[in-house]
């Protein structure tokens, strides 16, 4: 096998995507994620959630009831939704910064603004305020916003390393020469840039989507989530209650599972783990691969 990280990176991304797709229509999956209240086992005694693992509950159930195995598998669709959009989105405004800071003071400005604005308080605390806000936190298009406020925040970070990465390219007597040429930025761009930042990218965007996947993980502990409504009790007062079925909800109650049913927290975490395993994988064959070119 020539190049086994990118064999088994590919492997195990291509198995938890599948299981994205297929996975909502298998017949042993719950779709409806249906909370059970109670079990009663054939001698009248009733058992409380979370249940053990069972043949009805294959990884037992969570403290609503909901089949484990089920919500994991109904989760992964969202979950690698939520992350590839985030990265897409990050990594197109921190290439088009990152290389037109290189070019524009102004642009340069910005970034420089916007590195220094993020960089400085951990992403978590200023996403756990953003969120927070009336405007988010109530806006029906809540799930769009909540992406988009994940893939900016650190479009600083992101863009000052592409244009440290530009910057160390132009530095080279090749790409001197070809402005003594008289070569216009896109065609520098294309004949210097790109060919030279590959590997340096692919590294870049794996590291991205573990970023974001342990990023929204920390969220879910938070209890913090992409969708949520809002219902009042007897009182009158409304609370917040989760609609996303992405892996982190599974985290939420961690505190408490962590002592207790341990499988829970951990058959998530494993998913995460594995998930962000997969993404170092692939970057690393892919980055393997180009240098044998």
């Amino acid at each position: 096998m020539k190049n086994p990280s990118l064999f088994f990176g590919t492997l195990i991304l291509s198995f938890i995507i599948l299981i994205g797709i297929i996975g909502p229509n298998l017949p042993f999956v719950d779709k409806d994620l249906t909370e059970h209240l109670y079990l009663k086992h054939e001698d009248g005694s009733m058992v409380m959630p979370p249940f053990p693992p069972s043949e009805d509950f294959l990884l037992g159930s969570d403290r609503q009831g909901v089949d484990l195995f089920s919500r994991l598998i109904i989760g992964t669709r969202e979950t690698l939704l939520i992350i590839f959009s985030i990265v897409l989105i990050r990594m197109l405004v921190g290439i088009l910064l990152g290389v037109g800071a290189f070019y524009s003071r102004f642009l340069k400005l910005v970034l420089n603004v916007w590195h220094q604005l993020f960089s400085y308080i951990p992403s978590i605390f200023l996403l756990v305020m953003i969120v927070g806000i009336p405007f988010f936190l109530y806006s029906p298009n809540r799930p769009f916003w909540f992406i988009l406020v994940l893939a900016l925040i650190e479009v600083g970070r992101v863009g000052d390393v592409i244009f440290k990465y530009v910057s160390e390219i132009a530095s080279k007597p090749y790409y001197e020469a070809g402005i003594v040429a008289g070569g216009t930025p896109f065609n520098l761009t294309r004949r210097y840039l790109y060919p030279n930042m590959r590997t340096q990218m692919i590294t870049l965007i794996a590291n991205e989507l573990g970023r974001t996947l342990f990023l929204i993980a920390q969220l879910g502990v938070v209890g913090i989530f992409i969708s949520v409504t809002f219902e009042n009790d007897a009182s009158g007062a409304y609370y917040a209650v989760n609609t996303s079925d992405s892996w982190p909800l599974v985290l939420s109650t961690i505190l408490k599972d962590m002592w207790g049913v341990k499988i829970i927290p951990f058959s998530a975490i494993f998913l995460i783990s594995i998930t962000i395993l997969s993404f170092y994988l692939i970057g690393n064959g892919l980055v393997k691969k180009l240098d044998k070119k």
